[in-house]
């Protein structure tokens, strides 16, 4: 068959015209597919949506006759509109409290460097045996029972110790808490027939007799026959869940601000020259140049002559000097530095073996021995420093005589010695406060100028002076009194803004 241009024609006119047909009807029925597709996804599956007519209908049922798409951008318009709108025009209204909440009390005082609405007692009440505990921000009595016994379920054990807090809810920072000892929790009781319940013990009845008893008269009533032996029941702790075992902690303790070394290694000032009645005589290593903790000594005194028994502790002691009061320059006393202790282990009749139990410095054969007394200081909060408080009259004061190892100037941790003993008041533990006097100041430049130049004369300012009004002193230090004698005491300074040197002065706290 021949093709002509015309036919030609035609069949590309008959294609174009079958295209255009077709196109629409699969663009209609990809329409129709989508609109399927998103009608389940544009209704909510779980609760439908409160219409403005007060019928419950699935959001984007309003926009019938619409396309899909154009249904959704609406409904999705409207609702964000909606939202908007609802949002702007919301109530506000105020938390309430909570069941069991009270609000904080308002009758706030201040006691000492806190705020409180109780009224806490003073912590240097407390035996020095008590468990102490200064409250802290954030801490509640929940959190603290937890940290003390491992379960804080028991807080009203905390509180019952501490009645002075009127309501649990509220403690304040700087308030004392008593803590109590770690309660004994009596383990769960499950009665019998219940789950987990130990299995009943067995009930034996009443054996038979072995040989037959005489009758019984009439006048003798019947024996009843004996009850059988009740068993005891004993608790059963049921173990706590993996998630629930955990090692209790504790709270942590006030320790005191001088320990038992520096005790033992400090000194004191006695009033006279005098020779202790023991010494180390001899040592077990008698090539050894110097002794030190371990090594084996024998002492001068046995059981007829002084004090021996097994056990006794004796300070080993060496003179350091003279001492000089700073300011009247008169005798105060001998110093005797303490370079240890040593404990007696066996006693003969006039000798005694020891070992050394404690060498704080150098020790060699010969050194004297006086008997040792350790007061172990309470474990109590020491008085806030205060650099602005104004010293009272009436209390004793006194002056720092000597520094350990002479040193010129010391400052926080260091050992000192005052002219201030138990006839004073004084007694391990107490604490003093070292001030300066506040004189009038006259550092001022000896340079004195006087000249012109450049057509401007320049000379020394003048000062101005005052030495008509006291001012207070002037608070650098705080000390802790260690040990005691008659009219003097060693103590450590536990806090320092300057240097401290012999000559300054103290007071009693």
């Amino acid at each position: 068959m021949r093709m002509t241009p015309r036919s030609f024609l035609a069949s590309a006119a008959a294609l174009l015209l079958g295209w255009a047909l077709l196109l629409p009807a699969r663009a209609l029925g990809e329409d129709s597919k989508q609109s399927q597709a998103a009608a389940p996804e544009s209704a909510s599956p779980a609760e439908p949506a409160r219409s403005q007519d007060g019928g419950d209908r699935p959001q984007g049922a309003e926009a019938k006759g619409a396309s899909s798409k154009g249904a959704q951008d609406r409904s999705a318009g409207e609702g964000a509109r909606t939202r908007g709108k609802g949002k702007g025009k919301r109530p506000r209204t105020g938390r309430p409290l909570e069941p069991g909440s009270t609000l904080p009390p308002t009758n706030l005082k201040k006691i000492g460097d806190h705020w409180t609405p109780y009224d806490p007692p003073d912590p240097e009440s407390f035996p020095p045996e008590a468990t102490l505990h200064i409250i802290v921000p954030g801490d509640c009595l929940w959190d603290l029972a937890d940290l003390a016994f491992g379960n804080p379920y028991l807080w009203p054990q905390i509180w019952n110790e501490n009645r002075y807090i009127l309501d649990s809810h509220w403690i304040y920072p700087g308030d004392p808490l008593l803590m109590p000892a770690r309660p004994t929790v009596v383990g769960e009781v499950v009665p019998q027939g219940q789950e987990g319940a130990p299995p009943a013990p067995p009930v034996e009845g009443p054996k038979a007799p072995e040989q037959a008893e005489e009758p019984l008269t009439a006048e003798a009533p019947e024996a009843e026959a004996e009850a059988p032996e009740a068993h005891e029941t004993r608790p059963i702790e049921r173990p706590r869940a993996p998630e629930e075992a955990h090692a209790p902690r504790t709270v942590p303790k006030l320790t005191p601000l001088a320990d038992e070394t520096d005790i033992r290694c400090g000194g004191f000032i006695a009033k006279r020259d005098e020779e202790p009645d023991y010494f180390i005589a001899n040592q077990e290593d008698e090539a050894k140049m110097g002794l030190t903790e371990g090594d084996i000594i024998y002492i001068n005194r046995g059981k007829e002559n002084g004090h021996v028994e097994p056990g006794t502790e004796y300070s080993i002691v060496v003179r350091d000097g003279e001492v000089r009061h700073p300011i009247t320059h008169s005798r105060v006393g001998v110093y005797y530095k303490r370079l240890g202790s040593v404990k007696i282990l066996a006693g003969q009749e006039r000798t005694a073996i020891a070992i050394i139990s404690l060498a704080c410095d150098e020790i060699r054969t010969g050194y004297d021995l006086v008997p040792l007394k350790v007061t172990k200081l309470p474990a109590k909060p020491a008085p806030p420093f205060d650099r602005l408080q104004v010293l009272s009259e009436g209390k004793p004061t006194g002056y720092i005589v000597h520094v350990k190892d002479d040193t010129q100037r010391v400052g926080t941790g260091h050992i000192v010695d005052v002219d201030l003993g138990f006839e004073d008041g004084l007694q391990a533990g107490d604490y003093l406060t070292v001030f300066l006097p506040n004189l009038a100041y006259d550092k001022y430049s000896a340079v004195k100028y006087d000249y012109t130049w450049r057509n401007q004369r320049y000379e020394t300012p003048e000062y101005r002076h005052d030495y008509h009004n006291e001012y207070p002193a002037k608070i650098i230090g705080q000390l802790v009194i260690l040990t005691t004698e008659k009219n003097t005491a060693t103590a450590k300074i536990i806090y320092a803004v300057r240097e401290i040197e012999v000559g300054d002065e103290v007071e009693v706290h």
